[in-house]
């Protein structure tokens, strides 16, 4: 009995160190992200909900730490994917990071 409490113990206290561990990390990965690149996940995920957003955003800070996506690419990606989509008559105004940062488009 004494012995299955102490290996109750330690597996909890590996346990609660494992999940310490875990969101350590997830802090500091998440603060050697560019501003760009926390704007592109926040563009590109937003609109997902529950799993597949916590997905997303890991998905994207992996890439984008490991340098094997550029933030501005991704953005310009969200800018051209909002513009070029088919709305009912005319276009809606461009999203205000578009058009902080690409000049928006031409109304018309």
């Amino acid at each position: 009995m004494r012995y299955g409490l102490l290996a109750l113990g330690i597996a909890a206290c590996i346990g609660l160190y494992q999940g310490w561990l875990a969101g350590a990390y997830d802090q500091a990965s998440t603060a050697a992200l560019t501003d760009e690149a926390r704007l592109a996940i926040d563009v590109r995920c937003r609109d997902q909900d529950g799993r597949a957003e916590i997905e997303c955003r890991a998905m994207l800070k992996r890439l984008f730490l490991s340098g094997s996506l550029d933030p501005d690419k991704t953005l310009r990606a969200y800018c051209d994917s909002v513009k070029q989509a088919r709305w009912g008559g005319s276009r809606p105004r461009a999203p205000e990071v578009c058009v902080e940062r690409y000049g928006g488009w031409q109304e018309g």
